[in-house]
């Protein structure tokens, strides 16, 4: 498996196709976690698939708005076309093109590498536990321009 561990930063860069246990294999030799959230059951998800669902049983990105789970990413899009998001603070970085794969269900596009947060084991993971709704419906307006989205970069 091929890893990239930014132990400054606390990322890792993995491959869509691995999974969540064989990350989590490769991470503890390190002294590195995904986090205490990640069950067994997770275990046998590929990256990709996990992200493309919106990495549900990971924390929620409100739980502390100043960390993140995806940090960057390597995606093809549905028209062939590679885009590369190198990890950043995510509100320095212009649009958040991260939405094109997190939760879309390969909607729009496919992920091919994740750069994930990852925390030294035995750490506690803070949180401010923001209470929002982290999931509300989408609007008529903002379905009209998903959908408007997804028929552009099929053509």
């Amino acid at each position: 498996m091929s890893l990239e561990i930014d132990r400054a930063s606390l990322l890792v860069r993995v491959p869509g196709a691995v999974t969540l246990g064989q990350l989590e294999a490769a991470l503890s030799p390190e002294g590195l976690t995904l986090g205490p959230w990640l069950t067994d059951s997770m275990h046998s998800t590929n990256i990709a698939d996990w992200i493309a669902r919106g990495a549900p049983g990971a924390p929620s990105q409100f739980d502390d708005p100043a960390d993140h789970l995806l940090a960057g990413l390597s995606c093809t899009l549905l028209d062939g076309r590679h885009l590369d998001i190198r990890p950043g603070p995510r509100r320095a970085v212009g649009p958040d093109l991260v939405a094109l794969v997190f939760g879309a269900h390969e909607r729009f596009a496919t992920l091919d590498r994740a750069w994930l947060r990852v925390h030294f084991k035995g750490t506690q993971v803070r949180s401010t536990k923001v209470v929002v709704d982290s999931d509300p419906p989408i609007s008529a307006e903002e379905l009209t321009l998903i959908t408007a989205l997804e028929r552009e970069l099929r053509s």
